[in-house]
């Protein structure tokens, strides 16, 4: 799970390199009013220059093997829920037992305390 950390880390490297590469989007940038006006701007260069972030993007997810590592946490999640359910289950039945066996008790006292008093 580390290995998406990086990875997120280096999308956001990416992100930077490319904001401090294009000298248009950093004037731009710095003559934007408020934050808004900066993600407009932002947003704008993107979608320009969108289809080649996003080819540097997926050849850095493959250089990670990025689709491993997902598969890789899907079956740990898995196995973690399975285990944690089976857990649960044991917990559960094993109060339910004792459940009964208190009421069970309960209800053999109450009979007995019934009884003592109708005499």
């Amino acid at each position: 799970m580390k290995k998406i950390s990086f990875l997120l880390g280096s999308v956001g490297g990416a992100l930077a390199g490319y904001v401090f590469s294009n000298n248009k989007l950093r004037s731009e940038l710095m003559k934007a009013k408020d934050t808004t006006a900066a993600a407009k701007i932002l947003g704008n260069h993107l979608a320009k220059d969108g289809q080649a972030v996003a080819k540097e993007v997926q050849q850095l997810a493959e250089h990670h093997h990025l689709d491993a590592h997902i598969a890789q946490g899907k079956k740990y999640v898995t196995k973690y829920y399975n285990s944690a359910k089976g857990e649960v289950q044991k917990f559960v039945s094993t109060q339910v037992k004792d459940a009964t066996k208190i009421a069970k008790k309960a209800k053999k006292q109450v009979v007995k305390k019934v009884k003592s008093m109708a005499r």
